[in-house]
């Protein structure tokens, strides 16, 4: 079953129910530029270049409200990378950690390559996949037995997925293979409905939110064409 929704995913996630969905895969907007901001309340088109007070405050209240809809059981897969502004490193844990989550894990996704491969520094090759949960018993099945680091080259097509950035749908396979028994998935940056390309393939129940109408089209064609493929009902 899949259920797209075009709106902003905060507020969208106000309509949800506390303690209603088993698990949460999603990349929000890096905040780096030149990219659209998914975030109603500085507009939809801002550079994703945001005062970073205000988007670790937004993507604090963002976290909060994931919190709030996950079962107690459930789990949060958060990917994000280490920034660097005016010369100075910006790790994902500093609003992670103000949160109400529980890090469970660090997984590196080692990216094999970079576009930033400038001299100043040694070049960054890496993001993070933050396994976050609301109970320190919560469990996963490794059944692939894979390890924290993720060596995974990126490989999309952008005239494929008409999206800037994907989270290449291997990541999203390697956790989405650690639950054998059926979940009711949310991505509330959906994209380009990648995390839902997976649901399907691994028989999930998938709700995408998406606020920026480009990418939802490119998602609903996407995911629709994908099930059409598979047979699968609507």
């Amino acid at each position: 079953m899949i259920n797209l929704i075009h709106g902003d995913c905060v507020e969208v996630m106000k309509d949800f129910s506390n303690d209603s969905i088993d698990l949460i895969v999603t990349s929000p907007p890096y905040n780096i530029g030149n990219m659209k901001s998914n975030n109603t309340s500085h507009g939809t088109y801002q550079n994703n270049n945001m005062k970073e007070k205000d988007y670790q405050n937004w993507q604090l209240h963002f976290l909060n409200e994931c919190f709030r809809v996950l079962k107690k059981d459930g789990s949060l897969f958060y990917n994000h990378k280490v920034r660097i502004k005016n010369g100075i490193a910006i790790h994902p844990l500093e609003w992670l950690s103000k949160s109400s989550f529980l890090l469970k894990q660090e997984i590196v996704w080692d990216m094999g390559k970079s576009a930033n491969c400038d001299k100043i520094r040694f070049f960054p090759f890496s993001e993070r996949v933050y396994w976050m949960v609301k109970d320190p018993k919560t469990k996963i099945n490794n059944v692939n037995n894979l390890s924290d680091v993720w060596r995974v080259v990126p490989t999309h097509k952008r005239k494929l997925t008409r999206h800037i950035a994907v989270m290449d749908q291997r990541i999203v396979d390697n956790i989405l293979s650690t639950y054998q028994k059926k979940q009711i998935v949310l991505d509330p940056f959906m994209g380009s409905g990648t995390t839902g390309i997976s649901c399907l393939n691994y028989n999930h129940q998938f709700i995408g939110i998406e606020l920026d109408g480009d990418y939802f089209k490119a998602a609903k064609e996407r995911l629709e064409y994908h099930q059409s493929q598979l047979s699968l009902p609507w």
